[in-house]
């Protein structure tokens, strides 16, 4: 039986999910992802989604920055790969992006009609299908419709 959430399935930038793993207990996006978590939102994942955040998590730079042993970082992406929704994209939608490799964050939210959750929500709202149905919102602007 599919859970019932109080909020739109989130597509998490991947941003997002660096700040949340800093782990600070004052920080919106470690509040967003505990979220995620303990399953209070729900989170869209694709392959292409799950292998940036591997490769982000990974670098030496950002597991310095979070804390985190190559090892907890690759957990916590599996953590996050069996708590989401996965969507298989059937054809791609290229929106055109200034950073084409935003459009993977694109993709699942339309396909899952769901809510990207970012920093970087100026860059979300520059492409050619803006007006097909994504939401981008701040994780500031997420929690508090959602809280």
């Amino acid at each position: 039986m599919e859970r019932s959430y109080a909020s739109p399935p989130l597509v998490m930038d991947t941003n997002v999910l660096v700040a949340g793993a800093c782990r600070h207990a004052s920080s919106l996006a470690y509040e967003l992802l505990l979220g995620v978590l303990e399953e209070r939102f729900p989170l869209i994942l694709t392959e292409p989604i799950v292998l940036e955040y591997l490769e982000v998590l990974g670098r030496p730079a950002v597991r310095a920055l979070t804390g985190l042993s190559y090892r907890q970082s690759e957990e916590l992406v599996t953590d996050l790969v069996s708590l989401s929704r996965k969507v298989q994209l059937r054809f791609s939608w290229r929106p055109n992006l200034r950073d084409e490799g935003d459009n993977k964050f694109v993709e699942a939210a339309i396909h899952a009609a769901g809510v990207i959750v970012t920093y970087n929500v100026r860059d979300f709202r520059s492409g050619d299908l803006a007006l097909h149905g994504w939401t981008v919102m701040t994780p500031q602007e997420f929690l508090a419709r959602y809280p």
